[in-house]
């Protein structure tokens, strides 16, 4: 009987400890200081490819961390599946797709990971002052139109709001 309970013990104890691992790394990219470099072409052609996932798409992106008052603080991500070998915790990355101020072509700026609840995602946004992290939910119009826009207003660095929308330019 004693080694039927120690190796129940042993079983829960292998449990709690992994679902703590799970939580710990549920938002991705707890120490990211520079994004990830993939190719920012690629991930834009499969940001339009048939029989993509809701979320995957060519989204446009204003954010409010760019120190310089007069520079473009607005870029172009390509949602994509996550088939990098970085961030393997993330189901979906941003990929940049363009050159700007604080943005490079390739640089991976989106962290996603799906939750329980559908079109919601663990968001990581990686910026020049750290990664943002948060809730982001997809939402849609009531006519039937694809989901059209990104949540993004629970995704906070200290506190502050980085991006409160990403808009879907095409894809969906």
């Amino acid at each position: 009987m004693t080694v039927k309970k120690n190796i129940f013990c042993l079983f829960v104890a292998i449990i709690a400890v992994s679902a703590m691992l799970a939580a710990a790394s549920a938002f991705a990219c707890d120490d990211c200081d520079e994004p990830g470099l993939v190719d920012g072409d690629d991930a834009y052609e499969h940001s339009r490819r048939e029989g993509r996932d809701p979320i995957e798409g060519f989204w446009g992106i204003y954010i409010d961390w760019h120190p310089d008052a007069g520079v473009s603080k607005s870029f172009r991500l390509a949602i994509v599946e996550n088939t990098y070998d970085l961030y393997p915790e993330a189901d979906y990355v941003g990929v940049a797709t363009c050159d700007r101020p604080g943005c490079k072509k390739g640089e991976i700026k989106l962290l996603l990971t799906k939750t329980d609840v559908a079109n919601e995602f663990l968001a990581t946004l990686l910026t020049e002052k750290g990664g943002a992290k948060g809730i982001a939910v997809l939402v849609g119009a009531d006519d039937g139109r694809p989901e059209s826009a990104l949540d993004l207003r629970e995704v906070k660095y200290d506190g502050k709001v980085m991006a409160h929308w990403m808009l879907r330019i095409n894809g969906g």
